[in-house]
């Protein structure tokens, strides 16, 4: 019995007669599937014969138990064959320029072969929706191989990248001040301040997988001396250490922000330097608030503002100066402030304004003694 071109004998009647075991039955094939077979290996194989002229490559020999013409093992070959090209211009010192030139070249040829390939099929009769199919899918892996192959060449990634820094810095900074109070003593201060910041960290990434570390310190040191040449009694050790407190914090308080921009605000009522220092000076006499709300009557309320705002800085201020007044240095004070804020950026607004200040409070105590002394 026979089904088209193939003969069939059915397992019993051979395991009747001979007594035999089952035989394996062939694959039956309809001539239709029989001819979309050999559509596509024809088309393959023009294909591959127009790519091997575009690309200048060598004749495939048949392989033992596959089929020579296949769209995959047309993939391989160009890929191989172009990757090789490229490689091995680049080991003879091409430059990327030249490898570049060769990637393009490549995928123009690969377009010239399958346009060639697809004209003659359609010329042929034999083009249909499959062998399309298969050529653009050759065509698709082609070229994303020429694509990841020169990624590959111009932007190698590493197996593994690690990267680490670390940093040291430190600071030293160091003063002293000398004065002589009024019984003649030699009073030195010294102020030291040491800051040291050390850091350290590493990034590694080893294929998919990150890793970062960090470490840092940091460490200062404060250090404050006072030493006396003379006689200095215990009142006036106190009354010393109590005036460098209070110059720290009439520092800390102008340097807070707000009173600088009472400084502003004051030169926006087009107050000068003097006008504001003697307007300020103002609320440091027993006369202030008569003052203060003398003002409020023939002047704007931004003046009140302005006098509210540098209110608690001048009695900062007024008692720095009794204090000094008893050790006889108030005339060294505007020294002091400067020595103990030297690095400040508005050190130079303060000492101005401290030493009007300081000056006025001179003049008044002086007027006053005049006062006293007539009497």
């Amino acid at each position: 019995m026979k089904i088209g071109n193939f003969g069939f004998v059915p397992n019993h009647n051979i395991n009747k007669y001979g007594n035999k075991g089952a035989l394996q039955q062939p694959t039956i094939q309809s001539p239709q599937d029989n001819y979309q077979q050999r559509g596509k290996e024809l088309a393959a194989k023009v294909l591959g014969d127009k790519m091997a002229q575009a690309l200048g490559l060598p004749i495939s020999e048949p392989k033992k138990d596959k089929p020579l013409f296949d769209f995959d093992e047309i993939v391989k070959n160009v890929l191989d064959f172009v990757t090789s090209a490229v490689r091995k211009a680049k080991a003879n010192g091409a430059d990327d320029e030249k490898l570049k030139g060769m990637l393009g070249d490549a995928r123009k040829g690969v377009q010239i072969g399958i346009d060639d390939a697809v004209d003659e099929l359609k010329g042929n009769g034999v083009f249909n929706d499959d062998i399309a199919q298969g050529i653009n899918k050759s065509k698709e892996g082609i070229f994303n191989g020429l694509d990841k192959f020169e990624d590959d060449l111009f932007n190698p990634k590493p197996a593994s990248v690690s990267v680490s820094q670390a940093q040291y810095a430190s600071l030293s900074n160091k003063a002293e001040y000398k004065f002589t109070t009024a019984e003649g003593d030699e009073v030195s201060i010294s102020f030291a301040d040491a800051y040291e910041s050390q850091s350290a960290s590493r990034y590694q990434q080893n294929g998919n997988s990150e890793s970062f570390v960090s470490e840092s310190s940091q460490s200062r040191e404060l250090s404050f001396s006072m030493s006396v040449n003379g006689d200095l009694n215990e009142n006036e050790q106190k009354a010393i250490n109590e005036l460098m407190a209070d110059l720290q914090s009439v520092s800390s308080t102008f340097f807070s922000g707000d009173l600088d921009k009472a400084f502003e605000e004051a030169q926006a009522l087009s107050l000068g330097n003097e006008q504001l220092v003697a307007f300020s000076m103002d609320l440091r006499q027993t006369k202030t608030v008569a003052t203060v709300k003398g003002y409020e009557e023939y002047k704007p309320v931004p003046e009140k503002a302005v006098a509210d705002k540098l209110a608690p800085f001048n009695d900062d201020l007024k008692a720095v100066f009794n204090k000094a007044t008893e050790l006889g240095i108030q005339n060294q004070l505007s020294g002091i402030v400067q020595w103990l804020n030297q690095d400040q950026a508005e050190i130079d607004k303060l000492v101005d304004y401290t030493k009007a200040m300081f000056e006025n409070l001179n003049q008044l105590n002086a007027a006053t003694d005049e006062l006293a002394n007539q009497q």
